[in-house]
């Protein structure tokens, strides 16, 4: 068997700094790398958890992933300005707002940042945010990740490791339950190859359309998570009485705009999400090594 063949029937690759990636005939497993993995055993979190220590109790993260932490948190008041000055509607969202809820801030052992939008105002956003920024090194990108998710991302021209991530949300029907649970197995059928690399909001719009046209109606009823990213969550159908009108919640020292019934949400989307974590995700650059510039970047933001 020629290695070429061989290499479509079984491949290890690396996924990113810290994981590998197994292709078994067509099938995906990842894995961390034995650094990694160390690491990971020696989580400090791991103690709070052990000893039932209420997981408000926490203390903010140190080190590197709380420098990291702060330098997302000046693309995220970035982001705040851009929007107040464009009147757009934004809010934090996934883990940022659990964040909010249950520590006034960043989970300890996460260090990105979720944002969500209407489509309308995220489009906008694209128009208007490199013409409004304060920070010329502060841009926004529409990117593809390892997982075929295309989104618009606040981004860093100096350290690629800084990002908040926006998602989009469409209008859609109020559906039940059960219907919107098989609503939502049909969203994760759908192939997202063609839309990863899309670089324009046309080439998306197009890719997706007909999906969309399947999935929802013109009924304003609803919003639901844009079709151009994988949906790792069932009840993602919710009525606009949950989203609207934002409130706002404390978040590392600033408010920012959350939706109305947070609460519902944040028990739709993660359960008791008041409890630890079945296993520990540790933020995405806790470990990364990063370059003399990338350092000197961090260390400017968080002097602003």
């Amino acid at each position: 068997m020629s290695k070429s063949v061989f290499s479509k029937i079984f491949s290890i690759n690396d996924y990113n700094e810290t994981h590998k990636i197994i292709y078994i005939l067509g099938l995906k497993i990842k894995f961390p790398k034995s650094e990694y993995a160390k690491k990971q055993k020696a989580n400090p979190y791991e103690y709070y958890k052990k000893n039932n220590i209420d997981i408000t109790q926490i203390p903010p993260a140190t080190g590197q992933i709380r420098d990291i932490q702060l330098a997302n948190f000046e693309l995220l008041k970035e982001l705040d300005y851009v929007c107040k000055q464009n009147n757009l509607t934004y809010w934090i969202d996934f883990g940022t707002l659990l964040g909010a809820v249950r520590h006034k801030g960043f989970i300890p052992w996460d260090d990105d940042i979720d944002t969500g939008m209407l489509r309308p105002d995220y489009e906008k956003l694209f128009e208007v945010f490199d013409k409004t920024t304060r920070n010329r090194d502060i841009t926004i990108k529409i990117l593809t990740d390892n997982k075929n998710n295309t989104l618009l991302k606040v981004c860093h021209k100096k350290c690629s490791h800084l990002f908040v991530d926006i998602f989009p949300y469409d209008y859609a029907p109020d559906l039940e339950t059960d219907e919107a649970l098989k609503t939502t197995q049909n969203i994760r059928k759908l192939d997202r190859n063609d839309i990863a690399g899309a670089n324009t909001f046309e080439e998306i719009e197009n890719k997706v359309k007909e999906a969309t046209v399947q999935l929802y109606t013109s009924d304003k009823t609803a919003i639901a998570y844009g079709l151009e990213y994988c949906h790792q969550y069932t009840n993602w159908f919710y009525s606009n009485s949950i989203i609207f009108p934002l409130k706002e919640l404390e978040f590392e020292g600033y408010k920012f705009p959350v939706f109305n019934d947070y609460i519902t949400y944040l028990e739709r989307t993660f359960g008791d999400y008041m409890a630890y974590p079945p296993k520990f995700g540790m933020g995405h650059s806790m470990y990364l090594n990063l370059s003399t510039e990338e350092n000197n970047t961090i260390k400017e933001l968080l002097k602003e």
